[in-house]
């Protein structure tokens, strides 16, 4: 199961999204937004970043996905990927191939 949060600048944390488990979670990326995905099978955090988003956004966002990371479980990774520099795990995480 993958949990999704988007980060909001003004409040300076991320926010649970809600969405259909049908729709695919690569139509989520946004490149005006931050978008944290919890990989619970994989024990992994992906920070995604949109390349439209500023480097204060980027460092809060990296602050506090530990804080989410750890109501999950304190020894997942977190790895951020940029916009169009996806690795290939996360592009079959959120079904890119």
């Amino acid at each position: 199961m993958i949990v999704v949060y988007q980060f909001n600048e003004k409040s300076e944390d991320f926010k649970e999204l809600e969405f259909k488990e049908n729709v695919p979670l690569f139509e989520l990326l946004d490149s005006n937004k931050i978008l944290l995905f919890v990989d619970n099978h994989n024990r992994k955090v992906w920070i995604w970043e949109g390349k439209n988003t500023n480097p204060r956004m980027k460092f809060i966002s990296a602050q506090a996905a530990h804080n989410i990371r750890d109501k999950h479980d304190m020894s997942f990774t977190i790895t951020s990927v940029d916009d169009n520099q996806e690795t290939a795990a996360f592009k079959i995480l959120v079904g890119l191939v």
